[in-house]
């Protein structure tokens, strides 16, 4: 499966799944926003499984991540891909700790 693409980012959170940015992915690169942040990073993707690893900066309303509120955090994520097209999986913080989120990624579109 390629992962290039525009994807809608879905946290799961106290009542549901709460979409948190929209994420693009292109040639082992990532960029993602929201009206409140911004990610750039890289990807690794190995068959139906993806490692993401990006520089979030929040510079509008910054929200608690990882259990403490963050302006930039390093972040990396690891999913794999589902029969529904969808990558299901967890973003950690890059330093370490035991609190992680559980993400899913839905594919909005191609990129050409």
């Amino acid at each position: 499966m390629s992962f290039d693409g525009a994807w809608k980012v879905e946290m799961l959170g106290p009542y549901g799944w709460e979409t948190v940015s929209t994420a693009f992915l292109e040639n082992g690169r990532m960029l993602g926003a929201s009206a409140d942040h911004y990610s750039i990073g890289r990807y690794e993707e190995d068959g139906d499984t993806i490692k993401v690893s990006s520089r979030l900066t929040q510079h509008g309303r910054s929200r608690t991540i990882f259990g403490a509120p963050r302006e930039v955090v390093d972040v990396r994520l690891e999913g794999t891909a589902n029969s529904a097209g969808e990558i299901v999986g967890k973003a950690y913080p890059s330093e370490g700790g035991s609190f992680d989120l559980n993400l899913r990624l839905i594919r909005l579109g191609d990129l050409d």
